[in-house]
């Protein structure tokens, strides 16, 4: 995982936190046709990060690039981050983290159609479509632990 000194640290929180005005007049555009119910587990599963911003952070810590085919969504609504994961691999033990939970066989999730998405289901990074990219989920929660540790640390030291 990155420290916090590392130069692309804070990538993720900087870009989406908040939409910029731009991404904001977008996802109210959006409409009904840019989001569908779509079922995880064939192609891929999904962790569920609560609240946004925590997500991520941990994003950042494990230095995963923006833009690079990994598949990562926002529910700006229930501030939520949704990450796509490889089926089959976020196992059970990953949802025992609070705020995660786990997406797979026989959940459905909003997911973009079309665009940016909506308020509901913004797209953050556009998976590949001829090799998708997955972001391990079990680091994901890993970094997800350290990143409560280093807001726990921060806050007890104010």
């Amino acid at each position: 995982m990155a420290s916090s000194e590392n130069t692309t640290a804070s990538r993720w929180v900087a870009s989406f936190h908040d939409p910029d005005d731009e991404m904001a007049r977008r996802l109210r555009a959006g409409g009904l046709s840019a989001t569908a119910l779509t079922a995880a587990g064939a192609s891929w599963d999904a962790v569920v990060i609560a609240p946004l911003e925590r997500g991520l952070a941990a994003l950042d810590a494990l230095d995963v690039p923006l833009d690079s085919g990994f598949g990562v969504y926002a529910d700006y609504r229930r501030y939520e981050l949704i990450v796509h994961v490889a089926p089959g691999t976020a196992a059970d033990e990953v949802s025992d983290v609070q705020g995660v939970r786990v997406l797979s066989r026989g959940s459905w999730v909003l997911m973009p159609t079309n665009g940016d998405g909506t308020w509901e289901a913004a797209t953050l990074s556009r998976p590949s479509g001829f090799r998708p990219r997955y972001v391990d989920p079990v680091r994901l929660c890993a970094a997800v632990l350290a990143v409560d540790a280093e807001r726990g640390a921060s806050a007890c030291a104010h």
